[in-house]
């Protein structure tokens, strides 16, 4: 890492590319997850000017599976789905080709490769599917979630021009409350210097937060808090740390921790107080985010994780993903491929020939309509306005 550093982040840097990708990243989680660097091998690529053009940091680790050990090998992860993939200046396609080639290299050394959260149809996803057959893997392909975001058309206003007449009486209102209230204020927080009362308030709110309950919450998880403190004061460093407090009466009652990467902006934790859900300190803050975003210039509100329903409701623009498994060149690798293989077309037939139960009860009376989809109706509710990624 302190070899490569510099000219890691110069790779990053140029390429516009998800925080994720930064040594920065990979320093915070190996410090804050406190990894077994044993478990961690980085891949570099350099051109002939020594100039780096690839980087992949990958973990090696084992798994039980049909009574017997496997070799997994799997990006450097995270929590999040920042869309981000391989690093790299080269043509995705030799990228790729490239990788697979020296893990062939240390073919023993592996059953199965794990590529997680590809942006389905991407072109990295692309290279992905078509360089497994060449390096004579199997893949297996598993559907994951969609994540929301946001595309800037210029202001906040320009933004709600685009929604209902419900939604954007809602937030208009929501904007005087954090423009016009005495008693509300947000406090932002970029420079380094900054970062300690930051986390000072923020750990505030999610003590309070319904995120305590479930143990998911910054102040009953160490390891979390480690791992935000390093990369909010390393991100902080090179400018990049766009963090906020809504505070009602001097109280902090919603904060959010934001990263930004040319023009988009990553959302990458908030979290309210519930005491005061009637206010809607959530929907206020990001309120308030958004229109200062849009304001500086930034063309993309990355959301990240899950398409929640109160994600739902502010856009529709959601990226699908998939992860891909690659099986090694290997006998047992094959094999357990196709125990993987099989299981799930024998689930797959099942769930097609498995006739639904019937409920009994009164019939209904006719409608019009009867035996259609019927769509859902999403309430703007302010406890899941103002959930937590």
């Amino acid at each position: 890492m302190q070899q490569h550093e510099a000219a890691w982040l110069r790779l990053w840097a140029s390429m516009g590319a998800a925080p994720d990708l930064s040594p920065i990243w990979a320093r915070s989680l190996i410090h804050g997850h406190q990894l077994d660097t044993a478990e961690l091998l980085v891949g570099f690529i350099t051109d002939a000017c020594g100039e780096m053009t690839l980087v992949w940091p990958m973990r090696f680790t084992t798994h039980r599976r049909m009574g017997m050990t496997w070799r997994k090998v799997g990006a450097l992860t995270n929590i999040f789905c920042l869309h981000g993939g391989l690093l790299t200046s080269l043509d995705l396609g030799d990228a790729v080709r490239l990788t697979l080639q020296g893990l062939r290299g240390a073919q023993g050394a592996w059953s199965w490769l794990d590529v997680d959260l590809l942006e389905t149809g991407s072109p990295l996803h692309t290279a992905w599917l078509r360089a497994a057959p060449q390096a004579d893997c199997r893949v297996e392909r598993i559907t994951k979630g969609r994540s929301p975001y946001i595309v800037s058309p210029g202001t906040l206003d320009e933004f709600l021009a685009t929604k209902s007449r419900n939604f954007r009486s809602n937030m208009r209102a929501r904007r005087r409350d954090v423009t016009t209230s005495p008693d509300v204020e947000v406090r932002y927080f970029t420079q380094p210097h900054e970062m300690d009362a930051y986390f000072a308030l923020a750990l505030a709110v999610e003590r309070k937060s319904w995120k305590r309950r479930t143990g998911t919450s910054l102040a009953t998880r160490e390891w979390e808090t480690r791992l935000y403190e390093e990369l909010l004061g390393r991100y902080a460093r090179i400018g990049q740390v766009r963090a906020a407090v809504l505070l009602i009466d001097g109280v902090p009652t919603a904060h959010s921790m934001d990263v930004l990467q040319g023009d988009r902006v990553y959302g990458l934790k908030t979290s309210f107080d519930p005491d005061f859900t009637v206010r809607r300190p959530g929907v206020m803050l990001l309120v308030a985010r958004l229109e200062r975003y849009f304001a500086q210039g930034v063309r993309e509100f990355d959301f990240i994780g899950m398409d929640e329903d109160y994600k739902l409701q502010w856009s529709r623009l959601c990226r699908s993903h998939e992860s891909l498994r690659l099986y090694a060149p290997t006998l047992a690798a094959r094999a357990l491929f196709l125990s993987t293989d099989l299981r799930r077309q024998w689930r797959d037939y099942r769930s097609r020939s498995t006739p639904g139960v019937p409920v009994a009860g009164p019939a209904a009376p006719s409608v019009p309509g009867e035996g259609r989809p019927v769509l859902a109706r999403a309430a703007l509710d302010g406890d899941q306005m103002s959930a937590s990624t």
